[in-house]
């Protein structure tokens, strides 16, 4: 019988061995039977605290012991989120416990968070602890839950586990400055592309730090010292096509008119010499009498260029919203035939244009306000920003959004005079702090380390997923009914109910073999499908691979480097299953490649997904520029895929497909830095 009484006493020695015992079953038993006499009695059961990390404590929680057995194997894929036939396996430990918890041996915590069981079964097992319906404060998971644990290192043994906390409802927020204070080790948090999406143009807050990103302004080089707006740079808008999305216009930074372009608008970029302010002029070239023609705007803020895109928001006469514009492109070149691939690349110039019905006629185009729905706060900004709370603007009828307010952030967004904190930061993933630093400890505060794998992973799916919000727009945004953001250390089962009105993104944002992200923002769909996600040895978190405090200097936070001839990163764990590359790869593909050769993501994380312009990839013959490249050239994005698998070249986004048009696979990336891509059609 399994019970909350309290630990059995034992020799220190005895404590002590079996502690350290419980990670090396092999040197458990190995000691064990060398210390025990043939009369004796093997001892079986297991003992322990739970307690959360400040060592309070636990009291009523019930421990389970999963087995591996019960981690479901079913498919996720993009189709069966969206219809909602995952949601009962989608949780590897939650809905283990959901469907089959009353078979497995499970213990109560007492008084003193102490728990018991008497004997241990045969198998592995993960140890996952759910706090009493009572506990408002710990969440369930536990130290212990993210790999599996035999049975031999679990007997004999006294394992304690730390559950998180969580802040209570009424707690605040302090900002990221207020963190700092006592956790100053994390300032390096200010040099992760996530704290340096919004920034005054040029300029970092005290919060932000560009050192590893010395990219990320390469857009507002474009943003040329001048008197007026004739200095700049013109960027044409051309060739408008009603039916595409948010660039219905091609771009360039020459005039097309000679190739046959019709040209729209020109926008003109520039920085006035007299107020050191970011501009963009807007000129209808196809109506001169527009009279709203040269309207002049000022960038207030720009948006990313630390991965591989940015893009720009002005201020508008007559609202209070700031409204997205252009997108320039890192990685993107004029030179290319693909619209989507340019220096710059339209961004909704559509939400500043009147076509007056007539679609196929710009000559009766004029420049517009923009429709007051289309601005950053009501639409991207929760993402970005810790403390989303949007309100409705009295004067304007925007909906507009507060932030966390920050005396050392970027902007003040709500204009009350208060600057606020537009990036993600501390309490974005920990939660609001003001209680916890009332504490003075390690509790009132979320901590991701103790979580199940799939709260932690859904601390990152809240917004790396293109889902819809529950709320009445049913945007991006995942705000339940009464419009409220998703506190951390929610469940998938509560997000998905509770926030979304659609739970993943949409099949055209999914390749056409039903699996890989095509857009950007969807590495937890992709996450969800792969083998790290749920298997029988460990539940793999994003944390796992990405230091979210930038503390190492690797690319996107990673904790080792990725292209590393020795796989650091994927070794780590793997290193104990496979003995090398050239040794898996020789027993993948029948020919062996070397660690100089190749590595795990050149195979395993191609880039399928696109937020930018991305890269060639396999050229069958050298690109012309021309409408002739689409069947010639295949494109590498620049979106690592998350799913782990090495989708091959039968795959159906790419097999019969047009070069320009197919998913980025090894085959067509990795593979033809050294094969011929000449042969690609024959192999």
């Amino acid at each position: 019988m399994n019970s909350g009484r309290a630990i059995p006493k034992r020799s220190q020695a005895l404590r002590s061995f079996a502690k350290s015992s419980a990670i090396t079953a092999s040197l458990l038993m190995a000691v064990a039977c060398s210390s025990s006499s043939s009369e004796s009695t093997p001892v079986l059961d297991l003992t322990g605290t739970v307690s959360g990390a400040a060592g309070e404590a636990v009291v009523g929680a019930r421990v389970y012991l999963i087995p591996t057995s019960a981690i479901a194997t079913d498919p996720i894929t993009p189709a069966g989120v969206l219809a909602g036939t995952t949601t009962g396996f989608d949780e590897p430990l939650e809905d283990a416990v959901r469907n089959d918890g009353a078979s497995f041996a499970q213990a109560f915590t007492g008084a003193d968070g102490g728990y018991h069981f008497d004997e241990i079964a045969d198998g592995s097992y993960f140890v996952y602890v759910a706090p009493a319906f009572t506990d408002v404060e710990h969440l369930p998971g536990g130290s212990l839950c993210r790999s599996s644990i035999k049975a031999e290192a679990l007997r004999a043994s006294e394992i304690d586990i730390v559950l998180s906390s969580s802040p209570p409802d009424d707690a605040t927020y302090v900002g990221m400055s207020g963190c700092l204070v006592c956790h100053e080790e994390y300032g390096t948090e200010k040099k992760m592309a996530h704290r340096l999406g919004f920034r005054v143009p040029g300029v970092s807050s005290p919060l932000q730090d560009t050192s590893r990103h010395p990219e990320i302004d390469n857009g507002l080089a474009y943003f040329l010292s001048a008197a007026d707006h004739t200095g700049g740079t013109p960027v044409y808008h051309y060739d408008y096509d009603s039916t595409r999305g948010f660039d219905k216009f091609k771009t360039s930074l020459s005039d097309p008119t000679g190739g046959g372009g019709v040209v729209s608008f020109i926008l003109w970029l520039w920085k006035d010499s007299s107020t050191a302010e970011h501009k963009i002029t807007f000129e209808n070239v196809a109506n001169v009498g527009d009279p709203n023609n040269l309207a002049e705007r000022v960038v207030q803020l720009t948006y990313g260029g630390a991965v591989q895109k940015q893009r720009y928001m002005i201020d508008w006469p007559g609202l209070n919203g700031l409204y997205p514009v252009l997108q320039f492109q890192t990685q993107g070149s004029d030179a290319r035939f693909d619209r989507t691939r340019n220096q710059f690349r339209d961004y909704h110039l559509d939400f500043y244009v009147d076509n007056n019905g007539t679609l196929a006629d710009v000559s009766d185009d004029v420049l517009k306000d923009p429709d007051p729905t289309k601005n950053i706060s009501r639409n991207c900004m929760g993402c970005h920003a810790g403390g989303y709370e949007q309100y409705t603007d009295g004067m304007t009828g925007e909906v507009l959004a507060h932030t966390i307010e920050d005396p050392y952030g970027e902007y003040d967004i709500d204009g009350n005079g208060f600057t606020n904190d537009l990036n993600t930061g501390c309490e974005s993933c920990h939660g609001a702090g003001s209680r916890h630093v009332v504490a003075q400890a390690k509790r009132y505060i979320v901590l991701p380390q103790y979580l199940s794998p799939s709260r932690d992973n859904q601390l990152c799916g809240t917004c790396h997923n293109r889902q819809a919000g529950a709320d009445s727009i049913a945007g991006d945004h995942p705000l339940n009914a009464a419009g409220e953001w998703p506190k951390p250390g929610i469940s998938r089962k509560d997000f998905l109910e509770d926030h979304t009105s659609r739970q993943g993104p949409t099949m055209g944002d999914i390749w056409a073999d039903g699996v890989h992200s095509k857009s950007h923002h969807q590495q937890y769909q992709d996450f969800l499908a792969s083998k790290h996600y749920r298997n029988e040895h460990r539940l793999v978190g994003c944390s796992d691979c990405h230091d979210m405090h930038g503390k190492h200097e690797f690319e996107r936070g990673l904790i080792a480097d990725p292209e590393a001839p020795d796989s650091p990163l994927c070794m780590n764990c793997h290193g104990n299953y496979l003995p090398g590359t050239a040794e898996h790869t020789a027993e993948m593909l029948g020919v062996a490649h070397g660690a100089a050769t190749a590595n795990c993501i050149d195979c395993h994380m191609n880039k399928t997904a696109k937020t930018g312009a991305g890269e060639y990839g396999f050229l069958l013959s050298a690109p012309t520029g021309t409408s002739a490249d689409s069947t010639e050239t295949y494109f590498e994005n620049d979106i690592s895929s998350h799913v782990f698998d090495v989708p091959r070249k039968t795959n159906p986004g790419v097999e019969g497909v047009e070069p320009q048009s197919a998913m980025p696979i090894p085959y067509t990336q990795s593979c033809g830095t050294c094969h011929d891509p000449a042969f690609l059609q024959n192999l």
